[in-house]
């Protein structure tokens, strides 16, 4: 048992639990998920989450009796006060395929209300979301077979893959590389390249849809189902080679989930939860409501409606931290430490 742990455990045996939430009653619990892994093994933490593991979240928030509402519910009723006590939200990062599969039906047969931020270049592009998908090559690369990767058709490498720090630095170059590319085809026959390299079997992972998104049509069904779909951008960026993009992908972003579900989402989730308040005024003239973010936290009376923070749910965070987080234990220990001059942490 590690120290946080411990203090966990105490925490909750002495009642510090059931105090925190009521002193928290009146903030808003916004929980982030992106995908469930479709893989073998696992990958990712805050990225993928085990099916199971989702559907015993979802029956614990049961369990715990905290009330899930819409998130324009929550963002309309906090700002009269007439919210149910400890209020939830959930919401689901980029729209993954995985999403569809394993999120939908447990949220549908507990009847909760989600909001899909939906990043929509991959959603009418249907081919693995490439930099995800090398970095899961790359994850996979076994030091001994493989020591070093060398592409010479697309004139990459080669480069050292036999620790951990080699494996990030040739990720990055692979990414770079990809980047400089044109058109889908060209990038996906990079990968299939990382992937015969890695020894990943890539007409597996792109027949599985392992790093897939919805396509239009389930993206539909999702919504008739009574998913809300909202922003996300269209590339998943706010800027490109530097310059300020977020109008452009609003748009377009805007455009492709009104014409698949008929109806104009107005919140914004920022993509990789990075923002600046700069932008705050094109949020704004682009008729947004509400933009979320990767900083940790629960929503009270002066968090800005531009810059919500949520409580980022993973594959390695224990039931235990979960409960800390959900009763807003956690949540006051932050408060503690932002008085004592600690900066603001953010989950990735």
């Amino acid at each position: 048992m590690n120290f946080k742990i411990f203090i966990l455990s105490l925490g909750r045996a002495v009642g510090l639990f059931a105090l925190s939430r009521h002193l928290t009653a009146s903030r808003v619990r916004i929980l982030a998920y992106h995908g469930v892994w479709l893989g073998e093994g696992h990958f990712g933490n805050f990225l993928y989450m085990d099916a199971r593991k989702f559907q015993r979240r979802m029956a614990l928030l049961s369990k715990w009796g905290y009330p899930v509402i819409p998130l324009t519910q929550a963002i309309e009723s906090h700002e009269k006060g007439k919210l149910p006590k400890t209020a939830t939200v959930i919401t689901i990062d980029d729209g993954w395929y995985s999403t569809y599969v394993h999120m939908l039906p447990t949220l549908l047969a507990y009847r909760y209300p989600a909001t899909i931020y939906l990043t929509t270049y991959y959603c009418l592009n249907q081919v693995p979301v490439i930099d995800v998908a090398l970095e899961y090559c790359f994850h996979q690369i076994d030091p001994v077979r493989c020591p070093e990767i060398y592409i010479s058709d697309f004139g990459f490498g080669p480069l050292a893959t036999g620790t951990d720090q080699e494996k990030a630095i040739a990720l990055a170059a692979a990414v770079e590389t990809m980047a400089g590319l044109h058109g889908d085809a060209m990038r996906q026959l990079f990968l299939q390249s990382v992937c015969k390299e890695a020894d990943v079997d890539y007409e597996k992972l792109s027949t599985e849809r392992w790093f897939h998104l919805m396509n239009a049509d389930e993206v539909q069904d999702a919504a008739e189902k009574g998913i809300t779909v909202e922003l996300h951008t269209h590339h998943h960026r706010i800027t490109h080679n530097d310059q300020d993009c977020l109008e452009q992908e609003l748009v377009l972003n805007s455009g492709c989930i009104e014409e698949v579900t008929g109806r104009i989402p107005v919140h914004f989730c920022y993509p990789s939860g990075r923002f600046s308040q700069k932008i705050w005024p094109n949020l704004n003239d682009a008729g947004v409501i509400s933009a979320t973010t990767t900083e940790l936290g629960l929503v009270n009376g002066q968090s800005a409606i531009y810059a919500l923070p949520r409580l980022l749910d993973g594959q390695n965070i224990s039931e235990l931290e979960f409960e800390a987080e959900m009763c807003g234990f956690m949540e006051l220990i932050r408060q503690a430490r932002r008085f004592l001059g600690f900066p603001r942490r953010e989950r990735h």
